[in-house]
């Protein structure tokens, strides 16, 4: 249940950077649709990724990303991309730090 609460919050953000999207096309280098949608499509396997070995984390993953899209909520000058390579970046950073952990438990417990 909580890995679709994840999948599901990473289907909202596509939703929102579609909208988001259309509304900065006129960007040097729009975001298209396209490209959010793959973004969207990375951060969804990489909350998978976090979450199939612990249900428990989709809920601090889901905190974590409601403070980013919190941060600045007055600044537009992000698109739909940068919103998404954001999160890619923050849950990327995750990753490194839980597989260190784990890594580090397995010697210990060795």
């Amino acid at each position: 249940m909580k890995r679709y609460s994840a999948l599901l919050c990473a289907g909202l953000l596509c939703l929102t950077a579609i909208s988001a999207t259309a509304q900065t096309t006129a960007e040097v280098e729009a975001c298209t649709p396209e490209a959010a949608i793959a973004k969207a499509e990375v951060v969804a396997q990489l909350i998978y990724d976090m979450t199939k070995n612990n249900p428990g984390k989709a809920d601090e993953l889901r905190e974590r990303m409601n403070q980013l899209q919190e941060e600045n909520p007055a600044d537009s000058s992000f698109d739909a991309c940068q919103a998404y390579q954001r999160l890619i970046d923050a849950l990327d950073g995750e990753a490194t730090k839980q597989k260190q952990a784990d890594a580090e438990q397995a010697q210990k417990e060795q």
